[in-house]
């Protein structure tokens, strides 16, 4: 070793030390040199640590992932409430579900159904806003967002898309892969109705998400829809 290099690894060691690949081969060469009967426990509790440090290190990436897609989130569902306060009248809000708001919330379409009395939808909501805001009879909205499932009966469901999600979205220019649906409770609770995002992603909604952001949403749409739907 020439003397220059080895005055300077002496005076700074750590060049050395921080180096994982170079301690590793330094480790390796120790155990062959002290031959197959010896262990050299320095070099088993070094592969150990090396291993715990990964694992932390994977952990720590996972946790400030999903703290920036959590706020990533709430940034998100902020703005788009934003925007439904700017709403003056239906009219308004039909349009911002086709355009603004799905640019925000980063999803391929957003559809409101009302529940109303057969042979009532029309004086419940006009025609022309079908399909992104429309009437559908009474208990439309338990049955699609439960499936039929009454033994596990739920207000929300993000989920992969399914046979009933393909003829409420069949509209849709895309093909919707997953989809979140919330209900709505207008009036306090006289009229039920459901908000439902679609996604051509089909991991972009997924049981098991948080779904908090998706209920404050869905609380500033009921109170928005309120004063429009009676």
């Amino acid at each position: 070793m020439e003397e220059t290099t080895r005055a300077e690894l002496l005076a700074d060691p750590s060049i050395i030390l921080d180096d994982k690949e170079l301690m590793e081969s330094l480790l390796t060469a120790t155990d062959i040199k002290l031959g197959n009967n010896v262990v050299d426990l320095r070099n088993v509790a070094m592969s150990r640590l090396t291993h715990k440090l990964g694992e932390l290190e994977g952990t720590h990436k996972s946790v400030v992932a999903a703290a920036y897609q959590n706020l990533l989130g709430t940034k998100q569902i902020h703005q788009a409430v934003i925007e439904l306060m700017s709403m003056n009248n239906l009219d308004q809000f039909v349009l911002s579900l086709k355009s603004d708001l799905l640019k925000i919330l980063n999803v391929d379409c957003i559809f409101i159904l009302v529940e109303s009395p057969v042979g009532l939808e029309s004086d419940l909501l006009p025609t022309h806003y079908n399909p992104h805001v429309q009437s559908v009879i009474p208990g439309f909205v338990n049955t699609y967002i439960n499936q039929g499932n009454e033994t596990k009966a739920s207000k929300i469901k993000l989920r992969q898309a399914t046979s009933a999600t393909d003829q409420l979205f069949e509209n849709v220019s895309v093909k919707i892969a997953s989809e979140a649906c919330i209900e709505l409770n207008l009036n306090n609770n006289v009229t039920i109705g459901m908000i439902a995002f679609g996604s051509s992603d089909a991991n972009f909604f997924e049981p098991g998400q948080g779904t908090d952001l998706l209920k404050f949403f869905a609380c500033a749409c009921e109170k928005m829809l309120e004063r429009w739907i009676t």
